[in-house]
């Protein structure tokens, strides 16, 4: 009796866009033929929105529309947007699965939960809302302390008067002197918009801001097929309200993903040393060590090089004074910590 060839176990395949799939192929022989009786496939992919029951998954093959597994709720490991996790497709025709395991993250964000980000796109304005710097600041030192890039957008600027147009561009420049990346952006004349774009190439890219500062018309022009609720500004406040309900990760046509962030307006301070507060401030990094006294801390101490700095107009007042704020916040906390 001739032997008949079993069905081989298939290698996985590799994809460029950052998906695996791997097909195994169980068979049984009957008589003269051998029937293929399982088609086991695991496919690696982004979670790019979290349904109610389930998780969307962008992958090489398309999207998956996936559910974890009992081990994961198990261990109670927390599955968010942006996650890199092996996907077992449990039906090929109507593109479902189980989530068998969740890939080591890069970053992580607490509130909104996101995962794997390249870096933060703070959307503000001057006006419509006020322009609150110390908020700014605040979320600059959040994402470096998280490891990821911050971005400004300074947008709504065919909005200013002349006057205030000015007042942007001295802001602005004490920001690139910093090494800051910085946009001016209009959602409504596109301008800056192909310079935001080319940065969010190829990264995951989340956008944050205050109500109202227009993250959500800025997204409508980047992605135009998909439908963005946009709010005004409105109340004695001067802010908006929140349009975006739900985070999710849009892939971009030559590369990366940016995330529309609910009620991300700036990243929550992490527990950080006092002392290590200024080298969140690339500006204040600068002069570690020359300043008379090792231990100063750029307030009233003699010899510090900081505030010869900011009497000459080298470093922006306000930029040490927000400093010197968080620097307090970081040294209470260590001290009631340890009561």
């Amino acid at each position: 009796m001739p032997s008949h060839p079993r069905v081989p176990v298939v290698p996985s395949n590799h994809f460029q866009c950052g998906g695996t799939v791997k097909l195994l192929f169980r068979s049984k022989i009957k008589t003269t033929k051998f029937i293929v009786s399982e088609v086991i496939m695991t496919i690696t992919g982004r979670i790019i929105e979290e349904q109610k029951n389930y998780f969307i998954i962008d992958t090489d093959q398309g999207t998956i529309r996936a559910a974890t597994r009992g081990l994961l709720k198990k261990d109670r490991k927390r599955v968010c947007v942006g996650d890199m996790v092996d996907c077992e497709v449990t039906n090929n025709d109507t593109r479902e699965g189980i989530i068998l395991k969740i890939h080591e993250r890069t970053s992580y964000l607490n509130r909104p939960p996101l995962a794997n980000l390249t870096q933060v796109i703070l959307v503000c304005t001057v006006k419509e809302p006020p322009l609150d710097l110390e908020a700014t600041d605040r979320f600059l030192v959040c994402a470096s302390a998280y490891s990821l890039a911050p971005v400004l957008v300074f947008n709504k600027n065919d909005r200013l008067a002349p006057a205030e147009s000015a007042s942007l561009e001295t802001i602005a420049n004490v920001y690139k002197r910093c090494g800051y990346t910085v946009f001016l952006t209009s959602a409504t004349t596109g301008a800056g918009l192909p310079e935001l774009m080319q940065r969010c190439s190829d990264r995951v890219s989340a956008f944050a801001g205050l109500s109202g500062v227009g993250k959500s018309a800025l997204l409508s022009l980047i992605f135009p097929d998909r439908e963005f609720t946009l709010g005004e500004v409105s109340g004695p406040t001067g802010r908006g309200t929140h349009t975006t309900t739900c985070v999710t990760l849009m892939p971009l046509p030559k590369g990366g993903y940016i995330a529309d962030t609910p009620g991300l307006t700036f990243v929550d301070l992490p527990p950080v040393p006092e002392e290590d507060i200024a080298t969140y401030f690339p500006e204040l990094e600068q002069q570690i060590g020359k300043c008379k006294f090792n231990n100063c801390i750029h307030e009233n101490e003699p010899g510090c090089k900081v505030r010869e700095l900011v009497e000459s107009g080298e470093i922006a007042a306000w930029r040490v004074e927000h400093y010197l704020k968080i620097f307090k916040e970081m040294r209470e906390r260590r001290r009631q910590w340890r009561r």
